[in-house]
C-alpha cells in the first residue's frame, strides 16, 4: 500500500464530491444522521447522533488520517454542497486491503449515489493507494448496501450466522469483496 498523502484528496464523480470531513461541517452531519432507520443497519453507528457526537467524529476521523487507519470521505452534492453521508476505507497496511462502510441520509437513498461513490473510491483504492484487496459487509437484513456493493463490481463471498448482536437480536453478516485485478479486468 502507498503512504498516504499528508492532506487527504478530495475525489470527484459526475454529480458527488468526496472530501475530507471540516470542523463546520458537524451541524450538517448531525443532522443527516440522526435518524434511527440510519443507525439501525450500521454496527457503530450511535442514536442519537448530536452535535457533540458529530464534533467527537470529526476530532477522530483526523486523527485516524493522521495515524494512517482510514480515511473518512464526506459525500457532498455537487449542485446542492449538501453533505449527504459518508464512506470511510478501514486501512490493513500489513496485508494491503481496505474494508469499506458507508451511509447516504434517508433523503438520498436510491439515487444511485452510494454506488456512485463506491466506484470512486474502488479507484482510488486501487490505481492510486495500490491496495491489493477491498472489502464490504452489511446485515442481512439491509439488502439495498448489498445491491451497492454488487453494482459497484464487488462479489458476495460468505455469510457470518448470528454474528453481531444488536438491539436484542443476534444479526447475520454478508461479506463482499474485489482483488485489484478483478477489478482491472472489469475497466
Amino acid at each position: 500500500m502507498q503512504p498516504l498523502p499528508p492532506k487527504q484528496p478530495e475525489l470527484s464523480t459526475e454529480r458527488l464530491l468526496l472530501r475530507a470531513l471540516r470542523s463546520d461541517d458537524a451541524p450538517m452531519l448531525s443532522a443527516t444522521a440522526n435518524d434511527p432507520d440510519i443507525a439501525g443497519k450500521l454496527s457503530s453507528m450511535p442514536y442519537p447522533y448530536t452535535l457533540e457526537v458529530a464534533e467527537k467524529f470529526i476530532d477522530y476521523v483526523q486523527r485516524s488520517y493522521e495515524a494512517g487507519e482510514a480515511i473518512e470521505f464526506a459525500i457532498v452534492g455537487k449542485e446542492s454542497g449538501d453533505l449527504m453521508g459518508m464512506m470511510a476505507m478501514d486501512l490493513n497496511s500489513r496485508d494491503n486491503h481496505a474494508t469499506i462502510g458507508y451511509w447516504l441520509g434517508k433523503a438520498y437513498w436510491g439515487r444511485g449515489y452510494a454506488t456512485e461513490a463506491l466506484r470512486e473510491i474502488m479507484r482510488f483504492g486501487f490505481e492510486i493507494l495500490k491496495l491489493h484487496r477491498m472489502a464490504g459487509h452489511h446485515f442481512h437484513s439491509n439488502p439495498a448496501s448489498g445491491r451497492v456493493l454488487l453494482k459497484a463490481g464487488m462479489q458476495q463471498e460468505g455469510r457470518r450466522v448470528e454474528h453481531f448482536y444488536k438491539n436484542g437480536a443476534y444479526l447475520d453478516i454478508l461479506d463482499y469483496g474485489i482483488l485489484a485485478r478483478e477489478w482491472e479486468r472489469g475497466l
